[in-house]
């Protein structure tokens, strides 16, 4: 019968710490996102810079020609 009681008293103990390794769990997904979206920001940012940057020059080229 103690043993009974000292398994739930420990299983009520761990269900209460509960509460604090969720918010710890969601600080590391949303550090977690935040380094997954910078990492595909500079990425697609270069890629957009590199297709502008070639439709510009054949705008200009374009235009140098006529």
């Amino acid at each position: 019968m103690h043993a009974l009681n000292y398994i739930f008293s420990v299983l009520f103990s761990l269900q209460r710490e509960t509460r604090g390794a969720v918010a710890s769990e969601y600080a590391f997904l949303i550090v977690f996102i935040a380094i997954v979206g910078a990492a595909g920001m500079l990425s697609l940012g270069q890629g957009l810079t590199d297709y502008f940057g070639a439709f510009g020059n054949a705008i200009g080229n374009a235009a140098s020609q006529s």
